[in-house]
């Protein structure tokens, strides 16, 4: 899949990988996880997302792959693109908003072994035909600590009122 099996081996427990390219974009990289890992719940914490990236997690979602997934943006970003947000909002289980740039995608399996997976690195949810760098990782501790600061950041949202349809 766009050769992120040459650049990244197979994930497992205690895995840790990183790379900087321009060679795919990061749904290509929770599809390529969510095959190895199976079903699972997804959040993703970013400054930025496109209407691509939301299309591409709903045909996840339609294959079974994607269990669920929660999405945490920036509040300022989500004032230009109140379009693709309501779109958002009727894909994913939940959409909140607030002061972020972080770029985190947190994948929680029912795998005992391999709880959860960590990606994060310089990529949003959109296309950035860009060099962009990205770690993944399996260490629990590291899982764990991140998970618990996503909930943080979930827990401090602000409310976005959708800008009314001109009529003109």
């Amino acid at each position: 899949m766009n050769n992120i099996s040459e650049i990244f081996k197979p994930i497992s427990p205690g895995y840790i990988g990183a790379d900087l390219n321009n060679k795919f974009q990061l749904y290509n990289l929770i599809e390529w996880i969510l095959e190895q890992t199976g079903p699972a719940a997804v959040t993703v914490v970013t400054f930025s997302m496109s209407e691509e990236f939301i299309r591409k997690m709903l045909k996840l979602q339609k294959s079974g792959l994607l269990k669920s997934c929660a999405v945490v943006l920036d509040f300022k970003a989500v004032q230009k693109t109140q379009k693709i947000i309501r779109f958002a909002q009727n894909v994913f289980s939940s959409v909140s908003y607030c002061k972020t740039h972080a770029k985190l995608v947190l994948i929680e399996t029912d795998n005992l072994e391999l709880p959860g997976v960590i990606i994060t690195g310089s990529q949003n949810a959109t296309r950035g035909n860009r060099s962009e760098s990205t770690v993944i990782t399996t260490d629990e501790e590291t899982f764990y600590n991140l998970k618990l600061k996503i909930e943080s950041l979930k827990s401090m949202t602000y409310a976005i009122h959708p800008v009314a349809e001109r009529t003109d």
